[in-house]
Order: structure tokens, then C-alpha cells, then sequence
């Protein structure tokens, strides 16, 4: 794999640690306790997880390998799923 190969793949490894974050904190919250102070700190910006999780497989699809838009479904239907758990 070149070089050139490897940076196509990046926003997309980086949107796979975001969704696996998410994960994490679903399936491990006591996992995440001691992150809670920098959680604070990062508050406003926390929307950018999600925002992460999606797009940045999106860029790597069009660049790069198709296998990254099953990365994407996979963090549309966890968004999806977060936002139905915290409506009702």
C-alpha cells in the first residue's frame, strides 16, 4: 500500500475511534468515570463526536476504498439510536 493510500485512509480510522468512543460509552460508562472532568471541559464541543463518526468515513469513501460507507452506516445507525433512546 502506498503512502498516498495511507493518508486517503486517515479521516476514516479517525471517524472509527470516534464511533468505537461512542460505543465505549454506551457499553462501559463506569469505563469513561475518570474522563469525566475532561468531558467537562469539552462540552461544547462534544457535538463534534458524532459529526466525526460520520463524515470523516464519508471522505474516505470518496477517495479511497468503498468499505468505508459500511463504517458510515454503521455510525448513522448508532446516531440514530442515540437520538431515539434520549427522546424518549
Amino acid at each position: 500500500m502506498s503512502a498516498t493510500q495511507h493518508r486517503i485512509n486517515i479521516p476514516g480510522w479517525i471517524g472509527v475511534a470516534c464511533l468505537l468512543f461512542v460505543w465505549t460509552a454506551i457499553l462501559l460508562p463506569k469505563s469513561l468515570k475518570p474522563l469525566l472532568p475532561v468531558f467537562d471541559k469539552i462540552g461544547p464541543f462534544s457535538w463534534l463526536v458524532p459529526l466525526g463518526m460520520i463524515l470523516l468515513p464519508i471522505v474516505a469513501a470518496k477517495r479511497g476504498s468503498k468499505w468505508w460507507w459500511a463504517v458510515t452506516a454503521a455510525a448513522v445507525i448508532t446516531l440514530v439510536v442515540l437520538l431515539r433512546v434520549s427522546l424518549h
